[in-house]
């Protein structure tokens, strides 16, 4: 039989590992052992935000008076070469948020990419420098696969996605750019 105070010490051996070998390790490689829990949104609840940000936007100016700002931003997290090719209507790049994160402060901070692996790993650099975050799991290719639109950065009506691989595939209303 084992001795009760053996085992109690073994316990806080292992206890103490676990706090200098591998919570540590939690931090320096950005949550591969677990990390901040980020929040999502979804396709449904980030289309119903757009719409009233943009319905609120036509109110004002048919009104003459100034649209307010919103409390969110939506981030596209790709590379130039997918961005130029397509956003989710009233997306920002990337470089146009960090060059402009003061103007952000205290809004929801909303990043997308594909399919939401690179969204989600800036997301938690987002949330570890205090920011308010919902990663959209899913991104662009969840978009598109629920029929809603796409512009260009310049706001031009589109039908192009960049799918960043021909591995993944997009509804026939769409035109599918890998290069």
């Amino acid at each position: 039989m084992l001795n009760p105070k053996f085992v109690v010490a073994s316990l806080f051996a292992v206890v103490a590992f676990f706090q200098l070998a591998v919570m540590p390790a939690s931090a320096q490689f950005g949550g591969f052992f677990g990390g901040p829990k980020i929040e999502t949104i979804s396709t449904q609840d980030l289309s119903a935000m757009l719409t009233r940000q943009q319905k609120a936007a036509a109110e004002a100016v048919q009104a003459g008076k100034p649209a307010s700002e919103p409390d969110f931003v939506v981030v596209d997290v790709r590379t130039d070469a997918e961005v130029n090719v397509s956003v989710i209507p009233g997306a920002i790049t990337k470089a146009q948020y960090e060059k402009n994160a003061d103007k952000y402060r205290g809004k929801l901070v909303i990043p997308y990419c594909t399919v939401g692996g690179r969204s989600g790993a800036y997301a938690k650099k987002l949330v570890a420098d205090g920011v308010k975050v919902k990663n959209y799991k899913g991104s662009i290719l969840k978009w598109v696969d629920a029929g809603l639109p796409v512009q260009t950065l310049d706001g031009r009506p589109t039908n192009r996605v960049h799918t960043y691989s021909d591995r993944y595939k997009i509804p026939a209303a769409y035109e599918q750019v890998t290069q």
